[in-house]
């Protein structure tokens, strides 16, 4: 008797330690696309990329901007909830925009800490996906 309690008792443990730990994982990303706008539009007659980062919420503590796949990684910290950033690149990549991506890590009041990665593109193209993790 006592092996049966002790069993459906580790049984229901488990259950409740899995089900915690994938409802924390899980990143609702309609919520957070709706409060947190991120964008970035490369200008080529200026030959810079504008990076806009805005918090509806105004609950972003600390925000890192990186952009990767460029000679040198471009990194930046910003404090605040809302921001725009110009970069200076003087041509458009090789093999496309792609392989450029723009990584915002933030940390957030209310969402934590979360990763948020988008692709450069040229005003009147189609506005690259944004990828949402838990960092």
């Amino acid at each position: 008797m006592n092996k049966k309690i002790i069993t459906v008792a580790s049984i229901i443990a488990i259950i409740a330690v899995v089900l915690s730990v994938t409802t924390n994982s899980t990143l609702d990303e309609s919520i957070i696309s709706q409060t947190i706008f991120v964008d970035a539009v490369y200008e080529p007659e200026n030959k810079i990329v504008k990076i806009t980062y805005n918090d509806n919420s105004k609950k972003t503590n600390l925000t890192t901007l990186e952009i990767l796949g460029m000679e040198e990684t471009f990194h930046k910290e910003f404090s605040q909830s809302s921001f725009v950033e110009t970069v200076q690149i003087n041509s458009e990549p090789k093999y496309g925009w792609s392989t450029i991506p723009v990584v915002f890590s933030i940390n957030h009041d209310e969402f934590g800490d979360i990763g948020l990665k988008t692709e450069i593109y040229e005003q009147g193209e189609s506005k690259p996906r944004i990828i949402y993790s838990k960092i």
